[in-house]
């Protein structure tokens, strides 16, 4: 057998390596187009997927603008137009309905309502309202499903009647609220029992009726009130000491102290009582009743000297004309 020389096996190895190179190019070359193709169709299906959401949201969208302006215009038929979601329809409906029978105050609008959560509550606020204008607090046990609302259409319905001067009140009429509420009706018409007796007491000087009142300075304000009008009509300083407040009592010893002076003043003009005056308490009331006297005694007397004793300038002005006018004739 004849060996193969050394050119010829480098030419087999060449050849062989060739082979193999164009072998692993053209597999690589395979597996780029089979890359390039899978990513294409990805992109491609990202991109449809996409295009349905987009579309998704935007009919949605287009639907709650056709519920807005259904709801807001209270136009059931629009409603209709509502495609591909019958829960928005049947909502948009119902809250029509529920609109028109709270302006039209229609409950039979109640009645179509097909949720039976809006349908309750429609015809709950139908009655609520229907018993506030009525006044009565039975209508309020109407109210199925909602205590919450029961109570305050119980509550509201007894404010509006502690308010009413006109409502005939009493303790009683708070038995339906309870906590706080039920503290301001009790405390409020305690109060306007009491502002009733107070004014009762200080109208009929009725010291009794006082004694009814719970508020303590309400019933201070009506004993001392009876107490003073007392003093002056019985003409009893003595009633002014049983006065609680400070004030109202100095003021009742003032006004009676005055009072007295001038039963005093008419006494002393009365009798010509010149040293009666000097008792009077009351400083106006004294100079009057000293200077009436004195001008008397000069028109009694004619003696000048008795102008200068008079202290009110007006008083003592008419004197010193009087002499005056005497001295002018007698010199005629």
């Amino acid at each position: 057998m004849r060996k193969l020389s050394t050119l010829q096996i480098i030419l087999i190895v060449l050849f062989v390596g060739i082979i193999i190179f164009g072998f692993f190019v053209s597999r690589k070359k395979s597996n780029i187009d089979t890359n390039k193709t899978q990513t294409g169709a990805t992109m491609l299906g990202t991109t449809s997927l996409q295009e349905a959401e987009q579309k998704q949201l935007q009919e949605k969208t287009d639907m709650y603008i056709i519920y807005n302006n259904a709801v807001d215009t209270l136009d059931v038929a629009a409603c209709e137009k509502i495609v591909g979601d019958d829960k928005l329809k049947t909502e948009c409906i119902d809250n029509i309905y529920s609109a028109l029978a709270s302006r039209e105050k229609n409950i039979t609008f109640c009645e179509k309502i097909q949720d039976t959560t809006i349908k309750a509550h429609c015809m709950n606020s139908f009655i609520y309202d229907t018993a506030i204008a009525s006044g009565k607090q039975s209508d309020c046990g109407k109210i199925t499903g909602d205590n919450d609302l029961k109570k305050a259409c119980e509550k509201n319905i007894v404010f509006a009647q502690i308010e009413d001067q006109s409502f005939s009140w009493t303790i009683s009429t708070c038995e339906s609220l309870t906590g706080v509420d039920k503290d301001y009706c009790v405390n409020r018409i305690k109060k306007d029992t009491d502002i009733d007796l107070l004014q009762k007491g200080t109208n009929t000087q009725d010291l009794s009726i006082c004694g009814q009142i719970r508020d303590i300075t309400m019933k201070n304000t009506c004993t001392d009130t009876v107490y003073m009008a007392l003093a002056m009509k019985k003409q009893d300083g003595l009633l002014c000491a049983k006065i609680v407040d400070a004030g109202r009592r100095a003021n009742c010893n003032t006004q009676f102290a005055r009072v007295n002076d001038a039963n005093i003043l008419q006494k002393a003009i009365t009798g010509n009582n010149l040293p009666m005056c000097k008792t009077i308490i009351t400083s106006d009331l004294r100079t009057k009743c000293t200077d009436t006297l004195l001008l008397k005694q000069w028109v009694t007397n004619k003696d000048a000297t008795t102008c200068n004793k008079i202290s009110d300038a007006l008083t003592k002005k008419q004197c010193n004309d009087a002499v005056k006018v005497i001295l002018e004739q007698i010199n005629k």
